[in-house]
């Protein structure tokens, strides 16, 4: 029940805010996020302590090929391997990023709960040479939002001018550094989520505090950009601040909804909460209220509240 009730705050939360103000970030909100890893924080750091070195060198890792359509969740627990990092002893995993796509972005997202591990992620040319480090302070947190959970995220674009160019960056490994790891991250309330997107004062109750830890899951989404509907931009020099966000797509006003599109719309919303299909649900609300039907969102909430 507590989880139902958090459901529909962060919905109401979308609803109400439109899914935030940049476009490419809708999507989201609407796709559903992996569970936080149950592991405690002690029990991860003591098998971390105890776990053997994988390899002697990075280009010994065990790199996993990945296309550039990759969308899956990264477990990072106790299971990974771990290696002696410049920032102390870490478990990750390593991905050989697609060679025949010249730009793409790479969306990161640590999923926070109890626990949330604090990522690195460190790109590397074709010769193992590190060319981008990316740690704790590139990861921003974003609350919860819709089926999207509390997390940290990043986002960084890989672009390469020449394919065969020995410099473009190949591969990427996610991990921890002993500093962040050893820190903290408050989460926002969902009450207070909801209160705020109402225009209402927040509950004065505590925020929920999520300890870093060793192992966590990172939900991982490549987009090519043919497929995200973005120019390529220049390429990102080395060690920077990974927020390469691309460019904004411009709002057009919509139409007046005629009354026969409204009816369908709401047909179609119905249909799909009585199939218990809530992402169906969400989508059609929010394709309604983008041409042109602003109760459309509010309408689904109210089912949803009712149910």
């Amino acid at each position: 029940m507590k989880n139902s009730i958090h459901l529909v705050l962060g919905i109401a939360a979308v609803m109400m805010t439109g899914c935030g103000s940049e476009p490419l970030r809708r999507v989201d909100a609407f796709s559903h996020s992996p569970a936080p890893l149950e592991l405690s924080e002690s029990n991860a750091r003591q098998a971390l302590a105890a776990a053997a070195p994988c390899c002697e060198r990075i280009e010994q890792f065990p790199f996993q090929s990945i296309p550039v359509d990759f969308s899956a969740s990264v477990l990072i627990d106790t299971s990974a391997p771990a290696f002696e990092f410049d920032s102390g002893k870490s478990f990750f995993r390593a991905f050989a990023l697609p060679r025949d796509s010249k730009s793409f972005e790479i969306r990161l997202y640590s999923q926070a709960g109890d626990t949330v591990l604090a990522p690195s992620a460190m790109l590397l040319d074709s010769r193992f040479r590190m060319t981008r480090l990316l740690d704790a302070d590139d990861f921003s947190y974003v609350p919860a939002e819709g089926l999207k959970g509390d997390s940290l995220d990043a986002r960084l674009r890989i672009d390469r001018l020449y394919l065969d160019n020995p410099g473009n960056e190949h591969y990427l490994v996610l991990f921890s550094s002993e500093r962040d790891s050893a820190g903290q991250t408050i989460l926002q309330h969902p009450a207070k989520a909801y209160a705020k997107a109402l225009g209402n004062e927040p509950p004065s109750i505590p925020d929920p505090v999520a300890r870093h830890s060793p192992t966590g899951v990172i939900k991982m989404v490549l987009i090519e950009d043919k497929v995200a509907g973005q120019q390529a931009n220049t390429y990102v020099p080395a060690y920077s601040t990974g927020r390469e966000m691309g460019n904004q797509l411009p709002s057009v006003p919509a139409p007046a909804v005629l009354p026969e599109t409204q009816a369908y719309y709401r047909q179609g919303i119905d249909a799909a909460l009585a199939s218990k299909d809530l992402e169906r649900a969400l989508r059609l609300a929010d394709e309604a209220a983008r041409i042109g039907d602003a109760d459309a969102r509010a309408y689904l909430l109210e089912r949803i509240q009712i149910k």
